[in-house]
């Protein structure tokens, strides 16, 4: 039976899945190599470097971010349908469940990484949150329109947004590095099974008391 292609796809995957576990900078061509089940000299018959291979990651990671929506593209009609509380406490679970599933979750860790080290890496973090925040805007303009919060200034839901949005981001990094935690103490083997057979389910009840909380404070 002939061997799997290699692709380039398929090498950022493996660089994907082993930074995940080790970190970028403990990466080497060798694990890359071991994970794709080739020699370390077939990555240069697509890569003339790490570094390049690097960058090529931290590219694809910025199209995969671009293309993910922090929001119901029903927006109008969720909020119509349900409590402001109802729609928030969702638009949080939404995208924890997004971003936990592979490659999402190496991908979101893989940036906010390696935003120390490259600016790509770093505007393609801000972009992320950017994007959080002004879509925040827009579900709480679409919960105000449908007479579930009170009418504001743009400035004011700018403000209440970016309060939001830092709130689920803060929640989200606490919780893929609760998860990158418990991977490395249940070393396994098996494309998937790191993410299948731990039991990684955020704490909903604490995430829910928060944006509770986040609804009181702002008199939603």
């Amino acid at each position: 039976m002939p061997a799997e292609k290699i692709t380039r796809e398929k090498i950022i995957h493996a660089v994907l899945e082993c930074a995940f576990v080790n970190s970028v900078g403990a990466t080497s061509l060798a694990d890359i190599a071991g994970k794709l089940g080739i020699k370390k000299a077939s990555l240069y018959n697509h890569y003339e470097s790490r570094e390049a291979m690097i960058d090529d990651t931290i590219r694809y990671c910025g199209e995969s971010l671009s293309k993910i929506s922090f929001i119901p593209a029903e927006m109008d009609a969720t909020a119509q349908k349900y409590a402001a509380e109802a729609v928030l406490k969702g638009i949080v679970h939404r995208w924890f469940k997004v971003n936990e599933k592979e490659p999402l979750v190496q991908i979101y860790s893989f940036v906010e990484s390696e935003k120390y080290f490259s600016t790509e890496a770093a505007s393609i973090y801000s972009n992320v949150k950017n994007k959080l925040s002004e879509q925040t805007v827009t579900a709480l303009k679409s919960l105000a329109s449908a007479g579930k919060i009170k009418n504001s200034t743009d400035e004011d839901f700018k403000a209440k947004a970016e309060v939001f949005s830092a709130l689920t981001g803060s929640l989200l990094d606490n919780y893929i590095v609760e998860k990158k935690m418990d991977i490395r103490s249940n070393p396994q083997t098996g494309e998937g099974e790191l993410f299948t057979s731990l039991p990684f389910e955020p704490d909903y009840n604490f995430v829910d008391s928060l944006v509770e909380q986040y609804c009181k404070i702002l008199a939603i």
